[in-house]
């Protein structure tokens, strides 16, 4: 999904081009929806997403990560489903409708659009714990013996 992001330190801004064919070009912007005090969504004349603002972008994304690497740092259902190792069809209802689940950047008529940090915090925080069993120290004879003894 992600095609461009260009950095501004200075000003602490971050913007996420999605589409890359529009690039370098003017006027393609027909109306910008702010999200929330830090996300500005831009769109087309057609209602598709074109961008993402971040304003403040420190504060939700590892800009020095930014710089190195290669993946997406929005993502959609799907690949929020596959993150979880879910199938899209009920990621909806068994992840993004929990109230601890993150909630998205944007919410539009093409589906609904997450950071991928928010997404990999919460897989984190759900991971369960390791159910292997640690090898038992002798038998119950000679467990019960040991602990017998003075």
């Amino acid at each position: 999904m992600l095609s461009y992001v260009d950095i501004d330190r200075e000003h602490d801004l971050a913007y996420i081009l999605l589409r890359p064919e529009l690039r370098g070009r003017r006027g393609v912007v027909a109306r910008s929806i702010r999200v929330a005090d830090d996300i500005v969504l831009d769109l087309d004349e057609s209602g598709r997403l074109i961008g993402i603002e971040l304003l403040n972008a420190s504060a939700r994304l590892d800009v020095d990560e930014l710089k190195t690497a290669s993946r997406e740092i929005i993502v959609g259902v799907k690949e929020a489903a596959e993150m979880l190792g879910v199938e899209k069809s009920n990621f909806v209802r068994d992840h993004a409708s929990k109230p601890d689940f993150p909630a998205p950047i944007a919410e539009l008529a093409s589906g609904r659009f997450w950071l991928r940090s928010a997404i990999e915090q919460y897989a984190e925080s759900k991971k369960k714990p390791s159910t292997t069993r640690l090898p038992e120290e002798g038998t119950r004879r000679q467990r019960a013996h040991r602990r017998a003894r003075p």
